[in-house]
C-alpha cells in the first residue's frame, strides 16, 4: 500500500502580488522617464553684461600672418640645443647591455 502525502497548496499571497506590482510599475516608470518622455526644456537667461563679449565674435584671424610672424618662429627654435643621449654631455644612465 502506497502512502501519498501532499502538501496544503496555498492561495495566492496576496502581499507578494502587490510586492511584484510595485516593482513592475517602477521598473515601467523608470523605462518610460528615460526612454520616452520629452524633457522639459529650461530657459536661461543671459547675463546682463553679455554685449561685452560680442566684439570677439566679429574679430577674424589670419593663420598666416601668425605663422610667419617673427615672434612666432623664435618660439619654434630654442636658443639651446636640445639635450640628446649622446650630447656634450652625459644625459640619464648608461646603457649596461651595450659592449663599448
Amino acid at each position: 500500500m502506497a502512502i501519498i502525502v501532499e502538501e496544503e497548496k496555498s492561495g495566492v499571497n496576496l502581499v507578494r502580488l502587490i510586492g511584484w506590482l510595485g516593482v513592475l510599475g517602477v521598473v515601467a516608470a523608470s523605462i518610460y522617464y528615460v526612454f520616452f518622455a520629452a524633457p522639459e526644456l529650461v530657459t536661461i537667461k543671459p547675463p546682463e553684461n553679455f554685449a561685452n563679449i560680442t566684439p570677439i565674435a566679429t574679430i577674424t584671424l589670419h593663420p598666416e600672418n601668425v605663422l610667419n610672424s617673427q615672434t612666432f618662429q623664435a618660439l619654434k627654435s630654442p636658443p639651446f640645443p636640445l639635450p640628446t643621449g649622446k650630447g656634450p654631455a652625459a644625459v640619464g644612465r648608461t646603457n649596461p647591455f651595450i659592449s663599448l
